[in-house]
């Protein structure tokens, strides 16, 4: 028997009141607090039902179960009583069983959508109370009193919101501190080498953790990525632990440096935070609390709070307000994973303004495509689950989008690959932002470059195969991009310029800007290698 098992106690069986402790909310500050912990039973659901539903990373899996068994414990620690319950059901009908016997429970609203819509039929047939969620930092009446109920919603106006609502970062004079609400113009510096780069911390995997890989290694052996039991901070310590190690060693280089990549570092100055973030084990408001008293530079704390009381905020609202930017009457078929056994589950439908079809290559998986950029960002989330958000939007989005990959195919790869990744962030980030498929509802223009943008932050480009003047495809996929999908932004000022630059580009040119991008497409969907001489020749 497991030392988890084992460690579960026997629940008396006078407990009248259940709660059930969704997979991201371990916290004890999201439970009820009406009754001691004695009287207050909790709930847990492991299922392989929602295991099986995408092809999610094992390092995913492994975090977000081992977390959960570890507040599990921690909890009964604190007096709760506690059913573990393994299943291979839905929650639905696990906690229908669970009520004919205990009787009603009550549940936090949660932050995933596909969840609410799980707990929906069983909140109208009063088996679940659902109580507000009081992790979140801002209410919906905020996001709609601050920039309306109808889109198009822009971030900084929100962000502004939230400042002067909550006295962030003000002068005596109510301004922002630093002169300008955004210190992004400071956060744009190349890795130049100039100090050290951090280490990364490592953590010790208890027994409780090793089963949880040793059970994923037996029964998601399928799903894709590795799982590396040093970054599998899993207990409250551990969180503790992660956090405390960012606020002392990446926090203060955090602004400068936050959109550059290398070759010589996963993560450089980021915190990687984010997944333990999304389950809740610290709360958003002790890192924004946390944060304002750290001694670092003001465009580093300015730009780690936007993050927080801005940008996530932000996206959780915009998810909840367009239920996923659902379209309804619509159907996606169920579809093979390139590089994953078995179906992912049909997913909701969503919009797809540019029409983009092509599906997702191998290159996604892991075989390689030429272009080091995009392989390094691909074998960095295969072997840790995570990236940061530069080469998620400007390479991994970026290429997806000039390719013309299926937004959906697109999100919902992101959403199994990353270990922060739930659908009220994950939808919002690359359909809204990182794709362009949902139109202006949050951001005004696609976030698309060529090989400029790439070389000047990040330094692949002088280990690659492919030259970026004579042989990198971006900029001619690029052009092409705009070509393609002229008639989209027409109307859009923001790509006014890049607009009339295509416009002045010869036939010639936008014919060889095709070819490139049709034979780019053709091996990539072969998982084949892109060829310096092909795409030479296919150039001049």
């Amino acid at each position: 028997m497991s030392e988890f098992i084992t460690a579960l106690r026997k629940v008396a069986s006078d407990i009248k009141d259940w709660h059930f402790v969704a997979y991201d909310q371990l916290h004890q500050v999201l439970l009820p607090d009406t009754l001691p912990p004695s009287s207050l039973g909790l709930v847990f659901i492991e299922t392989s039902w929602k295991a099986n539903r995408l092809p999610y990373h094992k390092q995913k899996l492994a975090l977000l179960l081992s977390n959960q068994r570890h507040f599990a414990l921690e909890m009964q620690e604190l007096g709760h009583p506690v059913r573990y319950i393994f299943s291979d059901k839905g929650y639905d009908e696990v906690l229908s069983q669970f009520s004919l016997q205990h009787g009603p429970l009550t549940a936090i609203i949660p932050a995933e959508l596909t969840l609410r819509r799980t707990l929906e039929p069983l909140e109208a047939a009063g088996i679940v109370t659902l109580q507000e969620h009081k992790g979140w930092l801002t209410t919906r009446e905020e996001f709609r009193g601050s920039v309306g109920e109808s889109p198009p919603w822009r971030m900084n106006k929100f962000y502004r919101h939230v400042r002067k609502s909550r006295g962030i970062l003000l002068d005596d004079d109510l301004n922002p501190l630093g002169g300008s609400w955004s210190l992004d113009e400071h956060n744009r510096l190349p890795w130049d080498g100039a100090v050290p780069l951090p280490e990364p911390p490592v953590f010790t995997a208890d027994t409780i953790t090793l089963e949880v890989i040793d059970m994923i290694q037996e029964k998601f052996s399928h799903h894709p990525g590795q799982i590396n039991s040093t970054n599998l901070p899993s207990s409250k310590l551990q969180a503790q632990s992660l956090w405390n190690w960012a606020k002392s060693t990446v926090m203060h280089w955090f602004g400068p440096y936050e959109d550059a990549m290398t070759l010589e570092h996963k993560t450089l100055f980021h915190t990687t935070f984010s997944s333990l973030l999304n389950l809740n084990r610290l709360l958003p408001s002790t890192l924004l609390s946390d944060a304002l008293e750290l001694d670092i530079p003001l465009n580093s704390k300015e730009g780690f709070v936007r993050q927080i009381i801005g940008w996530r905020e932000f996206v959780r609202h915009i998810h909840e307000q367009t239920n996923g930017f659902e379209i309804e009457h619509e159907t996606i078929p169920s579809r093979s994973g390139g590089g994953w056994e078995g179906n992912w589950a049909h997913s909701r439908p969503t919009p797809n303004l540019l029409e983009q079809s092509f599906g997702l290559p191998p290159a996604y998986w892991g075989e390689k495509s030429g272009m080091l950029c995009l392989d390094t960002a691909v074998s960095d989330v295969l072997e840790t689950g995570y990236t940061h958000h530069i080469p998620r939007l400007m390479v991994l989005a970026n290429i997806g989008n000039l390719l013309g990959i299926q937004p959906r195919e697109l999100t919902d790869w992101f959403w199994a690959m990353f270990t922060d990744a739930y659908d009220w962030v994950v939808e919002p980030n690359v359909l809204a932002m990182g794709t362009y498929a949902v139109g202006g509802v949050m951001t005004t223009k696609p976030y698309i470059s060529g090989t400029p943008y790439i070389k000047k932050m990040g330094d692949y480009c002088g280990d690659c195969s492919l030259h970026f003047k004579k042989s990198c495809p971006l900029s001619d996929m690029y052009w092409n991009f705009l070509d393609e999908n002229q008639s989209y932004f027409s109307n859009n000022h923001r790509m006014s310029m890049a607009l009339r630059a295509s416009a002045k580009r010869t036939p010639d040119v936008k014919h060889r800007a095709r070819a490139v991008t049709e034979y780019v497409r053709d091996r990539l969907s072969k998982g084949l290698e892109l060829e310096p001489v092909t795409l030479e020749s296919l150039k001049s």
